[in-house]
This record gives structure tokens, sequence and C-alpha cells, in this order.
């Protein structure tokens, strides 16, 4: 895979008080091996942390198989059952098809050895293209999370309008923040994962995006934004057509990724990695199927006239839309109302 080694260190290593922890289940599983390895390739960052994946739901015959199928590839491996965290209040959740590993996300406190108390956060669906060590290294304020802005305003593909955000107590898109990178210190993520799971429990009609959505409900001003080149969503990646921003982490939000399109917003650059993982690891496969098939939206496979103008539209108003989003980067980045870690 390019000269990337894969695995992670050893965990539990005396003297390292910091973890940085994955939680997946089968859906992002390939992912979260190749993220935490190009995590494991920093010197500066395995000197201060470990790396943790926890997988969600994986049986015991096929935890054995994946360790056999990495043969010298090690990784720290911590296997959860969701039956064993799942609230009994969780009865309201099924409406919304919440993923187990969303809970997972929730509950990891109580799995995390007690030697760490500092815990960074992270989607499977990332990779790492940049020194993170700054971020890794960071001391959170007490009773506050460190995370990014998921987008700057409202509109456009994928937005959060107001009537969602005010139901979260959040008057504003930039203080939304997107929960796939977040750091905090031990008390504060238990503190606001637990609150989270409470929320989402007992409020699922204002979590359209579950675990996020409740996140940014408990956390509320206690947060603090980094920069988005600590967390380039899809939405960064669309308005960033001047590379104003030099992503160190970026993070395939939404529909389209690289491992099922090739015009997407991420085109083929971030592909290889998979490929070139799935090839050496064939047992994979099961995971991970790489296809295009988010290129083409099915209902304009085989358009008619109209379709094809409503397609058009909605291909000028993309363009309307990335070219606004361009100046809300540039003002964002000139004002740089967000934390510098180095």
């Amino acid at each position: 895979m390019d000269n990337l080694p894969l695995g992670t260190p050893e965990c539990n290593r005396q003297g390292i008080d910091r973890v940085i922890t994955f939680v997946t289940d089968r859906g992002y599983l390939v992912q979260s091996l190749i993220a935490a390895s190009q995590l494991a390739a920093q010197p500066d960052v395995v000197a201060i942390a470990d790396i943790i994946i926890y997988l969600i739901d994986i049986p015991d015959d096929e935890q054995a198989a994946i360790r056999t199928a990495l043969g010298a590839s090690r990784f720290n491996f911590r296997f959860l059952d969701s039956r064993s965290f799942i609230p009994d209040s969780a009865d309201r959740l099924p409406s919304l098809h919440v993923p187990r590993s969303t809970l997972g996300r929730l509950v990891l406190d109580a799995h995390i050895p007690a030697q760490y108390d500092t815990i960074l956060y992270m989607d499977g669906d990332i990779q790492i293209t940049g020194s993170v060590a700054p971020l890794v290294a960071h001391d959170c304020p007490p009773g506050k999370v460190l995370a990014g802005c998921d987008r700057l305003n409202n509109g456009g593909k994928y937005a959060n309008p107001s009537s969602y955000l005010s139901r979260l107590g959040i008057m504003h898109p930039t203080d939304y923040v997107n929960a796939g990178i977040m750091l905090a210190s031990r008390a504060a993520w238990r503190e606001y994962t637990g609150e989270a799971l409470r929320f989402l429990t007992n409020h699922p009609e204002c979590c359209k995006h579950h675990d996020q959505s409740a996140l940014n409900a408990a956390i509320g001003e206690h947060r603090i934004r980094f920069g988005p080149e600590y967390n380039y969503t899809t939405w960064f990646q669309a308005a960033d057509g001047q590379h104003l921003v030099r992503p160190r982490i970026v993070h395939f939000t939404g529909p389209a990724k690289p491992w099922n399109s090739l015009k997407g917003p991420w085109g083929t650059r971030y592909r290889k990695v998979y490929a070139d993982f799935l090839a050496a690891h064939p047992y994979f496969t099961r995971y991970l199927t790489l296809t295009d098939s988010r290129d083409i939206d099915p209902k304009y496979a085989d358009p008619s006239p109209a379709m094809r103008a409503r397609r058009t539209l909605k291909s000028v108003k993309a363009a309307i839309d990335s070219r606004w989003h361009s100046v809300l980067l540039r003002r964002f980045l000139h004002r740089a109302p967000f934390k510098r870690l180095d």
C-alpha cells in the first residue's frame, strides 16, 4: 500500500495517557484499519498516544478470522457486544434506524482502560494526510470538547436547516460541530457522551444525524473549534476550489465516498489505498467492495426530457452554491474563529 506499514503499536504502554479510538461495525472495518495505520505511521503520534479499534457485534469465529487474515500486522482490537450496552430506553430508537456502532461511541468510556485521561475519537471514513501530532498532543481545558465545524452555512446539499439546529440549542451553523473528530479529557468525554445518550433516547425526533445531533445538544457552548485542516469534511472539500486549506485529516462525509464513487467530490485520489489493501488482503472484500455506484443518481440513469432539465438546473444551482461556499470559506479563514493548534 505505497509503503504504508499496516498495524499499530501495542496499547497500554507505560506512561501513555492519551488514546485514539475508532468505533465501528463491519461497515467501516477496512477504513478504520487503514486510518489507524496512517496514524501509527507518524512517530510523533505513537510516541504520545495509543490507538484502539472497538469492533461491534463481531462473532468469535469472525474475530479469529480477521486476525488470521491480517497475518503479522497487529491491531489493538476490543470486541464489544451491543446487547451489553443498548439502554432500556433504546426502544425509542428503531424508527430512526440508529446503527448500534453509533451507540457504541456513546458508551465508550466504560470500555477504555483506566490509564487514559485524554480521548481522541475518530470516525473510520477518514484518511490522515498530514501531521496530526498537534491535535493529539493538545490539552483540552476541563469541561471542554475540541471539534471542527461540519459546514459554514445552512444551504446546499445535505443542509442542516435552522429548524433542526434550534432544537439542539444551536443558533448558527458554524457552532454545529462534526462529531467525527473529537478531543476531550476523560471526565468531559464521560459527561457529554452520557448526556448525549440520554438526549438521543429521550428526543430521537430531534436527532437527524443520530449521535452527532445528540452530542451537539449535549456539548452546547462547551465546544472549542479547531480549524478545518483537522476535519476536512466533504463540505470543505467542495468549497475549497482554491486550495486555501492544507488538510491533515480528510473526512468523507455524505453518501459519495472514494470507495463508491469515481466522480464524486473526492475524485480518485483517495481510492488507491483501499484497492491496495484489498489486493493484499482479499479476505476483507466481504467488508468493503470498490464500486462506482454513487457516480450517477439512479433516478438519472435513464432520464426523460423533464428529468434531464431538472438535472441541468440542479447542476447550475450546485455551481452557484459552490461559489458562495468558497466566499464563506475565505471569510471564515480570514476571521479564524477557531483554535490554532500549531
